[in-house]
């Protein structure tokens, strides 16, 4: 099974610009979800579908990230705590 994604536009391939890339705020990690981001070179056509890849479970809260990145969710949480103190 191909994971190649077609254009709609001008039904050329489509290659992956970003993988696993996160949209959504990170205060409301329920509506955060990652997406692969794949552009026509033909046409400019730009497609998001949901991330099937780079994405890891953070250890301490549980929450859903890209492995490139740091967990939102606990960088927040430690900038509140060291806030507080």
């Amino acid at each position: 099974m191909s994971d190649t994604k077609i254009c709609p536009v001008c039904n050329k391939a489509m290659k992956l610009k970003e993988a696993g890339y996160p949209m959504g705020s990170a205060l409301l990690k329920a509506d955060r979800v990652h997406v692969d981001i794949y552009t026509c070179e033909n046409c400019g056509k730009v497609e998001l579908f949901e991330a099937k890849s780079d994405l890891v479970k953070c250890p301490v809260c549980g929450t859903m990230h890209s492995a490139k990145e740091a967990c939102a969710i606990c960088a927040l949480n430690k900038g509140l705590d060291a806030a507080n103190h």
